[in-house]
């Protein structure tokens, strides 16, 4: 009996030993996007802007353990990279606020050209923490006319 118990006993400890408690996560507490139709076209036009309000936060009880290491708030056009409006990278802090406003007519494009009725602008929020533990976020506006 006792023979049977120990390798039981032994793989139970192995085992328990080697569970990993899974990082805390990031909690993205606000991503709000307000249209503003400046051009008063009352459609998503090339003359408005979008204004962002985001907030990420960790989650850890204790505030030294975990903390926002890089950020970036970037935009594609028509699915290609277009640029990073905003960022930050060796940063250490358990919060992240950024408000911000974006006029439509004021983005660089990835190539030559204007932008045209159908054109898709995704704008995306990215952040990782200490652990590696990433949050990300998209906003698609489309042009309308």
């Amino acid at each position: 009996m006792k023979n049977a118990i120990f390798p039981l006993l032994a793989f139970t400890l192995l085992f328990l030993s080697s569970c990993e408690k899974d990082p805390p996560p990031l909690d993205l507490e606000r991503f709000d996007v307000r249209w503003h139709d400046d051009d008063n076209t009352l459609n998503q036009s090339i003359g408005d802007a979008l204004g962002f309000d985001i907030t990420v936060n960790t989650t850890d009880n204790d505030p030294d353990d975990q903390y926002i290491r890089e950020w970036e708030f970037s935009y594609t056009v028509n699915g290609q990279f277009a640029g990073i409006l905003q960022g930050d990278e060796n940063m250490r802090s358990n919060t992240l606020n950024f408000e911000g406003e974006v006029f439509i007519k004021n983005l660089a494009l990835p190539g030559p050209g204007t932008l045209k009725k159908g054109d898709a602008i995704e704008f995306r929020l990215w952040c990782i923490d200490n652990y590696g533990t990433e949050v990300e976020q998209f906003h698609r506006f489309v042009l309308e006319q």
